[in-house]
């Protein structure tokens, strides 16, 4: 269904069902932007062995991939051709896998896009270089190696790959320099670097008079926490972070270079259980309270730093990218084009945004429930930790949460998960980058299946059109 703004809403449900087996331990968090002062905000290691089944969340957005990867393709191919007249090398391509975590589920998921890309071409394999991103203080080691196993479908596909450790809500790459870029399961967290205390976030939208409502919640999107916080919690943060997140890769993109973002939505039955009651580490917690075994101070200073949103959230933040100023340090342009390149945002297009649901539990051959609990706990503990929580109050947790995954979840039904996948696009503009070379053309898909083609010198003399394949012989100017 066609919604204003150029996007379509795409709703698929999978019900707990025969269908729902083969999807279990659907991951629900693929890696996270981490504190300055910290290590990761989720248990690594244990993480990267409970989320071995997490693919359902990349297969059901595999469709908007490869209808990406197709229009790359095509892009390409008149590149190609542009720069074959003109006497230059082939381009290698830059793709780009934002939160990369320890590369199994990416490598799984770049080889369909790069085998999807390859179909697509006229010209034969295109060469790409690959970059794989995660936070420094993830398992640099650990990528590098799963990287290295692929090492020979890496070479028989002529695709180079570098490893960039830094956060992705900083600037990455030089202006215009990505062709593609893919996040998948990252962006639900928030940019814990833009605050020395992470602890003080569960206190916005509460008064120093009621700071009991503390002890109420550990995530803000739990029905038990209060409507203030959470309010505050998507305009000041999970708005702008994405914002900023997409104004910063816009000014990296290329002209018509698309994303493809995955992230964890609301509802999740981790924070929203079908009970209507608060989330199991919430419930966990006040329990161990109650019996004297763990410190009410725990339940006031954790908090998960991530917002889960829904599709109208995600519009909304998209809708601020247009108005976010990027320095003009960070873009890497000369002072003459400030004021072209402040706000590279609003040259993105939305493409696509939609919500499917899948199931989060153990795989078939697993404990159902115990295996969906060891992957909620390795992302959520180290939370905990950073509340001052002691190894024997963890301890104390961990096991008072377990009991609470078995008292409200269904090991027939799972946990219901929501997950929101988007594209977007950056559209073609003057802003003094380009030069008047085809390589540096831009080629555009219309609705008509025609293409919009723009290069430096679109702002003296207009856009070309033409028809592809056989675009070069039918150029015509408008």
């Amino acid at each position: 269904m066609a919604l204003a703004g150029g996007y379509r809403r795409c709703t698929t449900t999978l019900l707990p069902a025969a269908v729902t087996s083969k999807m279990r331990n659907t991951l629900f968090a693929s890696t996270a932007p981490m504190s300055t002062n910290s290590s990761s905000t989720m248990e690594l290691d244990a993480y990267a062995r409970t989320s071995k089944n997490q693919y359902a969340a990349h297969g059901h957005s595999r469709h908007l991939l490869q209808s990406s990867m197709e229009r790359l393709a095509q892009r390409c191919d008149f590149e190609d051709r542009t720069s074959c007249m003109d006497g230059a090398p082939r381009r290698r391509r830059h793709i780009v896998d934002l939160g990369s975590a320890d590369g199994t589920s990416t490598m799984t998921t770049l080889q369909f896009a790069v085998t999807s890309l390859n179909q697509a071409t006229d010209e034969g394999p295109i060469p790409l270089h690959a970059t794989f991103e995660d936070h420094p203080a993830s398992d640099e080691n650990k990528l590098r190696s799963t990287l290295d196993q692929h090492d020979g479908w890496f070479k028989r596909n002529d695709i180079s790959r570098d490893i960039l450790m830094r956060s992705f809500y900083e600037p990455l790459f030089q202006p215009e320099s990505i062709d593609f870029l893919m996040s998948y399961i990252c962006l639900h967290w928030l940019d814990s670097s833009s605050s020395d205390d992470i602890a003080a976030w569960k206190r916005l939208g509460i008064d120093n008079d009621h700071t009991d409502l503390l002890r109420k919640f550990t995530q803000v999107n739990e029905t038990s926490a209060p409507e203030s916080v959470r309010r505050h919690w998507r305009t000041n943060l999970a708005h702008c972070h994405l914002a900023k997140f997409l104004a910063l890769r816009a000014k990296e993109m290329r002209p018509g270079a698309e994303a493809v973002l995955v992230m964890v939505g609301h509802p999740h039955g981790f924070m929203t259980p079908e009970d209507g009651g608060p989330s199991p580490m919430t419930r966990a917690i006040i329990r161990c309270i109650e019996r004297g075994d763990v410190r009410e101070a725990i339940l006031r200073q954790t908090i998960v730093p991530y917002f889960l949103r829904t599709e109208e959230d995600v519009r909304a933040a998209f809708d601020m990218t247009a108005n976010i100023e990027i320095p003009v340090e960070s873009a890497g342009t000369s002072s003459t084009d400030a004021g072209l390149i402040a706000k590279p945002g609003a040259l993105l297009e939305l493409i696509d945004c939609h919500s499917f649901e899948t199931i989060t539990a153990g795989s078939d051959d697993d404990d159902v429930i115990g295996g969906a609990f060891d992957l909620f706990w390795s992302i959520h503990s180290n939370s905990v930790i950073s509340s001052g929580a002691t190894a024997d109050e963890l301890d104390i947790l961990k096991k008072e949460t377990r009991r609470v995954f078995y008292e409200v979840y269904d090991a027939e039904e799972g946990i219901s998960s929501t997950f929101i996948a988007l594209v977007v696009r950056k559209a073609q503009g003057s802003n003094g980058a380009h030069d008047a070379t085809c390589v540096n053309t831009a080629l555009v898909p219309t609705s008509s299946g025609r293409f919009t083609i723009a290069n430096g010198m679109s702002a003296a003399m207009g856009q070309f059109t033409g028809t592809y394949p056989n675009v070069l012989p039918h150029l015509t100017l408008v």
